[in-house]
């Protein structure tokens, strides 16, 4: 079984759910699955239980990423290991307001660089591959 970091993304953005999946796998961590939906989201958080969620606030749909939170929060104690980082373009104080009322890990203002990103999630050095011939 791998130490890996085990990590679920939920954005409803195709562009940005890769690019967070690639920063992930390029430092350590394991990406167990990507949602771009809250029920979606949901039944992979469930089903993966991962140490971490990427969590967009921001997601197609009638509910967004705080839904999502808020509804892991009520079946915590399968996931009591589970971080959520929120991610988004937004610092209006609603909802700044409704994102403290969630299980927050930690807040990210969107653009999110690399490095925070990997400090957040507490990945190790960028792996280096070798192309054998």
């Amino acid at each position: 079984m791998s130490d890996a970091k085990r990590i679920a993304i939920v954005d409803d953005d195709v562009i940005i759910s890769s690019f967070f999946m690639d920063v992930c796998e390029l430092h350590g961590g394991e990406v167990v699955g990507m949602a771009h939906e809250a029920d979606e989201a949901i039944d992979l958080i469930t089903r993966e239980k991962p140490d971490f969620v990427l969590m967009d606030v921001r997601l197609g749909g009638k509910r967004d990423g705080i839904d999502v939170a808020q509804a892991i929060q009520a079946i915590h104690e399968m996931l009591p290991e589970t971080r959520i980082i929120f991610i988004t373009g937004s610092s209006e104080p609603e909802l700044l307001k409704r994102i403290g009322s969630a299980p927050v890990f930690q807040l990210m203002i969107k653009p999110v660089m690399c490095a925070d990103l990997v400090k957040a999630l507490g990945l190790g050095e960028m792996q280096r591959y070798r192309m054998s011939a």
